[in-house]
């Protein structure tokens, strides 16, 4: 029986897109081809695992530009990548009533941030995490490992939705269900095959 479900946050709860933010910086110099170009030219990863701070990564972010811009728009442009996805944060909030929610994310101190303040995150959920917090990236196992210590679950009765396949996988593998999400509608679906009892929703967030 499920007790306890994990939510994904980006591309689940809260959607976002890097386009506005490359062109930004595109120009301004910076000439970044795609996301993997990026993490590999500023250390995202090192950055989402804690292994560098804020401030050497915006270093790296200004170290792309052809002209120096002030910080806080550096900080502004990274922070407005975000969409909310209403029926999905209307489900999570629904379903804490009846269950233990909470959230785990492979993200950075200023997004995480920016997302539990401007989102009210953690009035969808009990609780939630990040990798730099962690200091483990999803889909390793010590990030679903630290999640289950940080909040009791217990594997056998946590459900974990993900809008990566790779990341659910890696849930499975530690024991958990897992449901990979693609829309609303599929994985309220997913979620009423594995017994849990879903919260009503308005017709437009449905």
């Amino acid at each position: 029986m499920i007790e306890n479900i994990v939510f994904d946050v980006g591309r689940v709860l809260i959607d976002f897109s890097y386009s506005r933010f490359f062109a930004w910086m595109n120009q301004r110099g910076a000439q970044i081809r795609d996301e993997d170009d990026f993490s590999r030219r500023t250390g995202l990863l090192l950055y989402e695992r804690d292994r560098i701070t804020d401030q050497q990564f915006l270093d790296q972010l200004a170290g792309l530009l052809d002209e120096p811009v002030e910080q806080e728009e550096l900080i502004d442009r990274w922070n407005d990548l975000f969409t909310p996805v209403p029926g999905m944060l209307q489900l999570a909030s629904g379903l804490k009533e009846g269950y233990g929610v909470f959230l785990l994310s492979n993200t950075s101190s200023l997004h995480w941030c920016h997302l539990w303040n401007r989102y009210s995150l953690g009035q969808i959920s009990h609780d939630g995490v990040a990798s730099y917090q962690i200091k483990a990236l999803k889909p390793e196992a010590q990030a679903y490992r630290k999640v289950e210590e940080r909040f009791g679950l217990n594997p056998e009765s946590t459900v974990f939705i993900d809008d990566k396949k790779e990341n659910v996988v890696g849930a499975i593998h530690c024991g958990w269900q897992g449901i990979h999400h693609q829309s609303a509608k599929a994985t309220r679906e997913r979620l009423q095959l594995l017994g849990v009892h879903l919260p009503d929703l308005p017709p437009e967030t449905a």
